[in-house]
């Protein structure tokens, strides 16, 4: 299948497949080669390579993305050189960033806070912390500790029906479904949300959820964070 593109188109994919921008993830998409997606399960922000052409000049790439800039939310449509390209990815994952780092007005500043706290403590900082993945043994610990702590508070929620803990659940569930197209550090940063909701929930949960369920998963996370 490789031999039916041209050789610079065939390295070129490679490399965007390779180097997924910073805040997203590369998902298959159903049509054309590349896609990426914003990390944020709540967002449509995208960006996909949907095919090429060749004319005097050399190759050439269709893509459609979204938002068209910060302060553009629409769709666009456009075709670009491999250079002007790269240039182009760069900007829509420039103005990830931004969103990611600008507050939401309605969010509980308590729980951000908290999260701000947990990924100050436990962001990690070895080299391709924040474009590669966890490896397949982390992988599968986090996703029991994931799985023992959704038990725990489902069985919390039975012995006190007063509390919903909804939301901190479905934070972990969403975890566990994206997992492994997640670098370490998008890892750690939903980590670190779920721990805040768990805090915000109450000491009774925090402290059965991160000092009792998370001991192995802190101990395995620290290690990563001093480069072990």
């Amino acid at each position: 299948m490789k031999k039916k593109y041209p050789l610079e188109i065939l390295r070129q994919l490679n490399t965007y497949k390779k180097n997924v921008p910073s805040e997203s993830k590369l998902v298959k998409p159903e049509k054309g080669y590349i896609r990426y997606e914003d990390v944020d399960s709540e967002s449509d922000f995208y960006f996909q390579i949907n095919s090429y052409a060749q004319d005097q000049n050399g190759f050439y790439y269709n893509v459609k993305f979204k938002p068209t800039s910060a302060n553009n939310l629409e769709k666009r449509e456009g075709t670009y050189k491999y250079a002007d390209l790269n240039q182009q990815i760069k900007n829509w994952s420039n103005v990830l960033k931004q969103f990611n780092e600008t507050e939401y007005f309605d969010n509980d500043p308590i729980t951000t806070n908290y999260t701000k706290e947990f990924f100050q403590e436990y962001k990690i900082i070895e080299d391709g912390a924040d474009e590669k993945p966890f490896d397949l043994k982390r992988q599968i610990l986090i996703d029991k500790y994931l799985d023992s702590s959704i038990k725990y508070l489902e069985k919390y929620e039975e012995e006190n029906p007063e509390i919903d803990l909804t939301e901190t659940k479905e934070e972990a569930n969403n975890l566990k479904e994206h997992l492994t197209e997640l670098s370490k550090n998008q890892v750690v940063k939903k980590l670190s949300k779920f721990w805040a909701l768990c805090r915000k929930d109450g000491l009774p949960i925090i402290k059965k959820v991160f000092f009792d369920l998370a001991k192995e998963l802190i101990t395995e996370l620290g290690k990563k964070m001093i480069g072990m």
